[in-house]
Parts: structure tokens; sequence; C-alpha cells
């Protein structure tokens, strides 16, 4: 298959591959795991490292010209202008699956052009998968046989942080970089630690307002969250207000937010 391949295609490719990866992270899933450490200091299972080596299979089978990258494997640098690249983590939240909490997910991006194009995000201990394509919307659905039906989903209306429900990875440990996030958190109406995938896509579906992950997070951590955030009609940044999907932390919120939020966290 070519560039010439639909959005509407990558997409339904996506969630078959979910599929799959889910069948096999549910299998290992709170059973006995040979764990290592990685260079970097994180965890990965046999389980991260299965999914992943399934996911490129999959693509390299039925898109042999695109790239992959991937949290375990790398690779996958951009190439010429237009071509396809997937960029996938096999399980986000590894600490969590480790300990048997249910908050992890596999994600799975296709970027073209720059631009991610489609997002999906399959969290079968949770029984709950979001997915989106660019002019098609964001959803949610239940893991056990999706088939590409679900809800459609929308960001929030709240206007103010003293209104919004604040959600929070990784943030005190990084709070130098954002000298206002203490008052925001202090300001606003609740405020919970719900880090990983799961905040950024509490946001979209309008649970909660705001996303905040000070955590130098990955292309793979955020590359399929942002389609889902933004086709739900909110925005995914960095603290300067860039939408890029390069290292560094990262803010979501339901749009109205966004501005004014990024300047206080700056300390504005």
């Amino acid at each position: 298959m070519t560039s010439a391949t639909s959005t509407a295609d990558l997409l339904r490719f996506a969630l078959s591959v979910a599929d799959a990866a889910d069948a096999v992270a549910l299998r290992d899933y709170r059973t006995d795991h040979a764990i290592e450490r990685k260079a970097d200091g994180t965890f990965v299972t046999p389980a991260d490292r299965e999914i992943e080596a399934l996911l490129r299979a999959r693509i390299a089978e039925a898109y042999p010209d695109h790239l992959v990258l991937g949290e375990e494997q790398g690779g996958g640098e951009r190439g010429a202008e237009g071509a396809a690249r997937w960029i996938v983590d096999p399980i986000d939240g590894t600490h969590n699956f480790m300990h048997g909490i249910p908050v992890w997910a596999t994600l799975i991006a296709c970027e073209r052009g720059g631009t991610v194009e489609v997002g999906v995000v399959s969290a079968p201990a949770l029984g709950t998968r979001w997915w989106a394509g660019r002019g098609l919307g964001a959803y949610r659905g239940s893991t056990a046989g999706v088939g590409g039906a679900g809800e459609r989903i929308r960001v929030s209306e709240v206007e103010t942080v003293a209104e919004a429900h604040v959600v929070f990875g990784e943030l005190f440990e990084t709070l130098d970089r954002w000298p206002g996030a203490e008052a925001v958190l202090r300001e606003c109406w609740r405020r919970r630690g719900l880090g990983d995938f799961w905040g950024f896509c509490l946001v979209a579906e309008g649970a909660a307002d705001v996303m905040l992950d000070g955590a130098d997070l990955h292309p793979w951590d955020v590359a399929a969250l942002v389609p889902i955030v933004e086709e739900a009609g909110g925005r995914l940044t960095g603290i300067e207000g860039g939408a890029s999907i390069e290292a560094g932390p990262r803010i979501a919120s339901n749009g109205r937010l966004h501005d004014g939020l990024l300047a206080r966290l700056r300390g504005g």
C-alpha cells in the first residue's frame, strides 16, 4: 500500500492491530514477569517487547514502505516529505502493568507529512479504547469487540481554572519548569494524579479539563494522544504552546483554558 491510503483505512488497520496487542498484554497481565531495567532506568517486560515486535510485523506486512518508531526498538526517523511513519508504545504505563494496576495501554499512531493522522489508545484492563482520525472525530468504546463503533467524544466547556478539574502525571518533581503550577493546582476546583495516557484521554472525553505532565515525554508517549485530543476539540502542546510530538513536558486542555493556562504555568 502507498501513501494514497486514506486516513480511514489507516485507522481501521490501527484498530485491528490494537486487538492483537490487547490479547498479548492481557495474557501476561498479573502474571510473573521477567522484568528488566533498561539503560535509562525504566522497566521493560516480555510483553513490551512481544507487542512491539507484533506491531512492527503487522505494519511491515500491510505497509512495507512505512517507517516505524517504537519505544523498545527505536528507529523510524522521518523519511522523505510525505512519508508515513508509525509511532508505537507497546505498553504505556509499564510500572502499572508490572504491579497489577489497570492503568496501562498500547499507543499506536500514524504520522504523514509531519501530521499525526491517526491515534489509538487501547487500555484493555480498563476495558476502554480511545481513537481518532483527522477529520473523522474522536471516539471512546469498549475493547471487547470494538469493531470500529464507539461514542463520539468532546472536550468540556469549562472556561476558568477555578472551575477546572485538573489531572496530572509527573509534576511535583518538575515544578521548577513551571513556576505557576502550584498556584494553578491550588486554585482549580479539583485535582487528581492520573498519569500516563489516561489523563489526556480524560480531557478528550470531557471528564477532566486540564492534564499536566512535567516528564520528558517521548514521541511514542504523545503521538497517539494528539489526534484524539485535537479531534475532540482540545489542545495538546508544550509549555510554549507548540504542538510538536518531540520530547518534553506536555499540557492538554479543552482549548478554552489553554493560552491563559500556559501563561500562568510559566509564571506570567
